[in-house]
């Protein structure tokens, strides 16, 4: 009979053994875990996440205006201000313009947006409309993706049928920036 309690014991110590490890390993491994996936999402130190860069979060709008140029080369050129941002890549997705011609015939030649992407130089062509009786205004509203270089140029430009003409030109570009890494 003193056999049978030894072994009850034994078999007990082993069993309260296993219970003590079983419940302390999960306790001190979620510890751990938890000190290191602490996240602290404050307004002044946010946590980036895809949603950081939303075209929505960091709109962009340049404009330029050229009231009554004449234009003795055959052409009228604008730079919209403010210029694109250095450290953040501008996408441009729209561009307006508008040429008045306030005396004289004949219309633009041709319409479009420069700028630099990639360290290159880009001309962009823009279809025109002539708008009202006399056909002295003609617009521009084209949707465009464009990506603008950190602090690169943006220019707007009309080439017109002759070069005596008293010209007006105003564009807008619309987009947003993009923070690069």
């Amino acid at each position: 009979m003193t056999r049978l309690p030894k072994s009850v014991l034994s078999f007990g110590a082993v069993a309260l053994a296993a219970c003590v490890l079983t419940l302390a390993v999960p306790r001190s491994a979620h510890a751990v875990a938890a000190a290191l996936v602490q996240v602290v999402n404050t307004r002044s130190t946010p946590v980036p996440n895809q949603d950081v860069d939303h075209p929505a979060r960091h709109p962009f709008t340049a404009s330029c205006n050229v009231p009554g140029a004449f234009a003795p080369q055959g052409y009228v050129v604008c730079y919209p201000s403010p210029a694109p941002p250095a450290g953040f890549e501008t996408v441009v997705q729209s561009v307006n313009i508008l040429v008045n011609r306030n005396t004289g015939s004949g219309s633009p030649s041709l319409t479009e947006l420069n700028f630099t992407a990639g360290g290159n130089f880009y001309e962009q062509f823009l279809p025109f409309v002539p708008q009202g009786i006399f056909n002295q205004n003609w617009v521009v509203q084209q949707a465009v993706t464009n990506y603008v270089d950190p602090g690169g140029s943006l220019q707007c430009l009309a080439l017109l049928s002759d070069t005596t003409t008293n010209v007006q030109l105003n564009c807008t570009v619309s987009g947003y920036t993009v923070a690069l890494p």
